[in-house]
């Protein structure tokens, strides 16, 4: 106050007032920074609440990529979740097996004579060359063996699964139990722990073997492994082994010139049939431990006596539940006796050779070799099936649709573009058409009936084939030919099976890679997506984000 007391009253006032203005902006300049401050502490608990949650959801992410990898793996060991991208679907089973082995119920053992990754690894490649003169490396079917095994136990928790080293104290035990066979390296045991029954399913039933005698003027052959039929194998022996139904079947080929049988023997057998061969030229009496009888392919004829023989096997004292499988050979004279036979079932059969006058329905440069087609949509024995291709078939019609307690049923039959031509028409005949044409039965069924004391309906049937190649032709490996369905139809309705479990077509389970698909202009788009489409898309929406997180 003393440097002020010369100041009038107005300088005072003036110096008062800039204090005041001072101090006004100095409050000013101090609300201004704490509200900056106040807004960057906002601002940084708005980022810190933002990181904070990215810091939540990245680590839900990882959590749930880390569950989901976890619960992937526990599935994976007890159900299918491949996608089978290769070309022929080598890994997957079929949806008839698969609905087949979810419906089991009863305990399955399958015990492999080998771990898998000797099995895959050398060691079946060395047995396949010592015992069955296997060449080449097998590998991939190997691998496919040991892929569609895991898949058992996979569908179902009632089939276990188990490899054994057979240098284990553990192999030893199993030999033991099953001291009466000979087991080898790689060989299957498929056994019911209900029955006690069991198969052993072996090398030659699961791989196709191809002979290869490029070194046969050397004095040896060898093998190669082209065909893998291991579902058809082990599922076909979880059928037997729970069946309590045995198929019998006898195989008359005493009146056969040529055995065509050899293939339609290994489908049956697939199917759990036992088959005897009686090749007498003479049949005295059929046993009644048969359930059916197949006559393949006859060049001979019948004694009365024989046909007595086959009536009574049919009629089987009244119960009836036989059957009677034929197959027919254009080549064979007429059989008159046989014939009439058939014919007391509503089964004609005449004289010549099928040949088709439209070029669309036989093969080229071979009009007797023809489709035929099931002839009704509705008949449950043909449902689902495609067209059969064969070659040389005699005339066969249904002689009368029913009669006392005889029913006929054309099940397969030709288009109306069918003549019967002379025998030995060759495949160039012009005179087709001066004879009729009309559709053809390639497949009747006859049926007879009787009723037991409970009024319970007892069948035995007849089928007659209008040529053996529907059991031995090559169009008969085609999957859209359905010449091995038919006639394993008939076998099993024959021997009343047809209800008891699956039945089995054999395929082989190629070894086609999906990489043998993948064309070049395929290979150069799968590049251009995963090499530069979807990096630069990656990049640009990277840089979208990190624009848009900045100005935000």
């Amino acid at each position: 106050m003393e440097e002020n007391k010369n100041l009038t009253p107005e300088t005072e006032e003036n110096v008062d007032a800039v204090e005041n203005k001072t101090a006004d902006t100095t409050s000013k300049e101090d609300r201004k920074a704490k509200k900056e401050k106040k807004a960057k502490k906002l601002k940084n608990q708005a980022l810190l609440r933002k990181g904070s949650f990215s810091v939540a959801i990245t680590a839900a992410v990882l959590a749930g990529i880390i569950l989901f990898n976890v619960l992937v793996g526990a599935l994976s060991n007890r159900f299918v979740l491949e996608f089978d991208m290769s070309a022929e679907k080598e890994n997957s089973m079929s949806e008839e097996n698969i609905d087949y082995i979810k419906g089991l119920k009863t305990e399955i053992e399958i015990t492999v004579c080998a771990t898998p990754d000797d099995y895959v690894g050398g060691y079946m490649d060395y047995y396949a060359q010592k015992l069955y003169s296997v060449s080449g490396d097998a590998t991939d079917y190997y691998k496919q063996t040991v892929n569609l095994l895991d898949k058992y136990s996979a569908y179902n928790n009632k089939i276990t699964l188990r490899y054994v080293d057979t240098q284990d104290s553990e192999f030893t035990e199993i030999s033991s139990k099953y001291s009466n066979e000979s087991l080898t390296y790689g060989d299957i045991i498929v056994s019911c722990t209900e029955n006690e029954h069991y198969k052993i399913v072996g090398f030659e039933d699961i791989y196709e073997l191809n002979e290869d005698t490029t070194y046969a003027s050397y004095g040896y052959t060898t093998n190669t492994v082209a065909g893998n039929n291991i579902e058809t194998a082990v599922t076909s022996a979880i059928a037997y082994v729970t069946s309590d139904k045995i198929k019998n079947v006898a195989l008359l080929t005493g009146h056969s010139k040529q055995d065509y049988t050899s293939d339609y023997q290994a489908l049956l057998r697939d199917n759990n049939y036992e088959i005897t061969v009686i090749s007498d030229s003479m049949i005295g009496s059929i046993s009644k431990e048969y359930d059916a009888v197949i006559i393949p392919a006859p060049t001979t004829d019948f004694l009365g006596s024989e046909l007595e023989a086959l009536s009574e096997f049919l009629d089987n004292d009244g119960k009836l539940g036989k059957g009677l499988i034929f197959f027919a050979d254009a080549s064979a004279p007429y059989l008159t006796n046989f014939y009439d036979f058939l014919g007391e079932w509503g089964i004609a059969v005449g004289e010549g050779i099928l040949f088709e006058t439209n070029s669309q329905n036989y093969m080229p440069e071979d009009p007797m070799t023809m489709g035929t087609y099931p002839t009704s949509s509705d008949n449950d024995i043909t449902k689902g099936m495609n067209l059969c291709i064969t070659g040389y078939n005699v005339p066969i019609t249904a002689a009368f649709e029913a009669e006392g307690r005889i029913t006929v049923t054309s099940l397969m039959s030709t288009p109306e573009s069918v003549v019967a031509a002379p025998v030995g028409t060759a495949a160039n005949w012009t005179g087709a058409d001066e004879y009729p044409k009309q559709s053809y039965s390639s497949v009747v069924q006859s049926k007879t009936v009787n009723y037991d004391s409970d009024n319970n309906e007892l069948k035995s049937y007849v089928f007659a084939f209008s040529s053996v190649e529907f059991i031995y032709s090559s169009y008969n490996e085609q999957s859209s030919v359905s010449n091995k369905n038919i006639t394993l139809a008939a076998a099993e309705r024959a021997v009343g099976a047809e209800d008891t479990g699956i039945s089995f077509v054999s395929k082989t389970i190629t070894n086609e890679s999906f990489a043998d698909s993948v064309t070049e202009s395929s290979s150069r788009v799968v590049r251009a997506i995963f090499m530069i489409i979807f990096p630069i898309a990656c990049v640009v929406i990277g840089i979208y984000i990190f624009i848009r997180r900045k100005n935000a």
